[in-house]
């Protein structure tokens, strides 16, 4: 299957975006199709809304706070809700003044949460960004993004500031940024950094600052570093070929400055930063299209990255290729690969990496025909993933195609002959126990808590 990261040229009057997935893998756009839990007087653990390319942030007060996304609402969502760990239930949380998918969402060292970017119900990125404050439970609007941009990152820096990182300007066709911002809470506005230039718009009659990494990412990470300092691992270039340069940027004098390079070109992959400082990189798409099983470590004293089976002499690479899955770090220090398209299929499965031996392991046990074992229990790409403050993991939405073992369009439609494929965007969630190594629907936990069948 070709990886397609441009979505939105095929909208639909309801969930086009949802239904130009399959027309980028080429072949008969498929059929959308919202399955709905029924309704209920007690909370039945269900989405309020179903939704991918949302975002979901644990909360200081415990919660877990869900927003936007593609949406049976629409292509971009302004709902969000709030899960309870304690009993498993959704509850509305209020709507964003603009909605949107495809956005980052940051929490602030105050509490608060910083939405920014996206791509809005118009199919154009969003400039505006908004803020979540736990105490009053409302959005409200804060400063511009300097450049309306989707794809991009967001990381909260040790300064308490936010580095805006890259990103896709157009749904038209891919046009990958070279500029960053910094989000200053203090003053609720966004300001160039990197390699900071001045223009001057005649029509406007106004000087505006543009600031400039090494290079343009979309699709791409940016991970925090022990030190402060933020890895930039790659992604696609200014015109979405996938490259495998990186960067680091310093707060310290906010600049930009290559480091060394991805061994494997990636985009739609994953990073994350582990106890012992190192980078673990897994997935993605690489320059030829193809789902990736091979991991890397990036090593910050050396600058470099290295393969996980090159930097043990028992390293493995994933168990199964994937992209657009999640990657979270747990209490023990372990990382949960959970979900993501294969390379022939969207994926139930979940691996473990153990970081002392770099080595993968899957959820659940090898499957009978290879690979892993289905642990979880909803195929799922693109879901929005959070570590709560018990440890455990809540993995929510997503979405999947519906045609029995096919779960993806090139799959589903040789099985139908080329037909329309049903294509499902999920209102379910499930939460990973490290404890048990198992994962829970919230339907589950929250039946258990409220009474009834689970």
């Amino acid at each position: 299957m070709r990886y397609r990261g441009r979505f939105w040229a095929r909208l639909t009057p309801t969930l086009a975006l949802a239904g130009a997935l399959a027309a980028g893998c080429g072949g008969t756009q498929p059929r959308t199709t919202v399955f709905a839990p029924p309704p209920s007087a007690a909370p039945t653990g269900d989405l309020n809304d179903s939704r991918f390319a949302a975002t979901a942030t644990t909360l200081p007060n415990g919660l877990v706070l869900i927003v936007g996304g593609v949406a049976s609402e629409g292509p971009a969502s302004g709902s969000t809700e709030l899960y309870d760990p304690a009993t498993g239930a959704f509850s509305h949380a209020g709507s964003l003044a603009s909605g949107r998918a495809y956005h980052t969402a940051t929490l602030l060292r105050d509490g608060r949460v910083l939405i920014a970017g996206g791509i809005g119900a118009d199919g154009r990125p969003v400039a505006a960004a908004e803020l979540y404050d736990p105490a009053t439970r409302h959005f409200s609007v804060t400063g511009s993004l300097g450049q309306p941009r989707f794809d991009h990152t967001a990381t909260l820096l040790q300064n308490g500031k936010v580095l805006i990182a890259g990103g896709d300007t157009t749904t038209a066709h891919t046009s990958n940024l070279a500029t960053a911002e910094l989000y200053d809470p203090a003053t609720g506005s966004f300001g160039a950094t990197g390699n900071v230039t001045r223009f001057y718009d005649p029509e406007a009659d106004k000087f505006y600052y543009v600031g400039r990494m090494v290079a343009a990412h979309g699709k791409h990470t940016a991970t925090l570093l022990q030190n402060g300092d933020v890895l930039v691992a790659r992604g696609g270039d200014a015109g979405g070929a996938v490259e495998a340069a990186a960067e680091v940027y310093d707060p310290a004098n906010g600049k930009f400055a290559a480091t060394g390079a991805l061994v494997v070109a990636r985009q739609a992959h994953r990073a994350t930063r582990l106890a012992n400082g190192m980078v673990l990189i897994t997935g993605g798409i690489d320059a030829n299209s193809h789902v990736l099983a091979q991991a890397e470590l990036y090593d910050p004293a050396r600058g470099k990255f290295t393969l996980t089976t090159a930097a043990f002499a028992g390293g493995t690479n994933l168990i199964e290729p994937r992209y657009e899955h999640t990657a979270t770090l747990l209490p023990s220090g372990a990382v949960l690969i959970a979900g993501g398209g294969g390379g022939k299929t969207i994926l139930n499965t979940a691996e473990l990496y153990d970081p002392a031996r770099g080595a993968f392991r899957c959820v659940g046990g090898a499957g009978a025909g290879g690979g892993c074992a289905g642990s979880m229990t909803e195929y799922r790409d693109y879901a929005a993933a959070a570590r709560m403050a018990n440890g455990a993991v809540l993995v929510v939405g997503g979405y999947n195609f519906r045609l029995g073992a096919a779960r993806n369009p090139i799959a589903a439609q040789g099985m139908t002959g080329g037909a329309a494929v049903p294509f499902s965007i999920l209102w379910s969630a499930e939460v990973y126990d490290p404890a048990a190594g198992t994962f829970v629907s919230t339907s589950a936990i929250a039946h258990a808590h409220f009474g009834g069948a689970g």
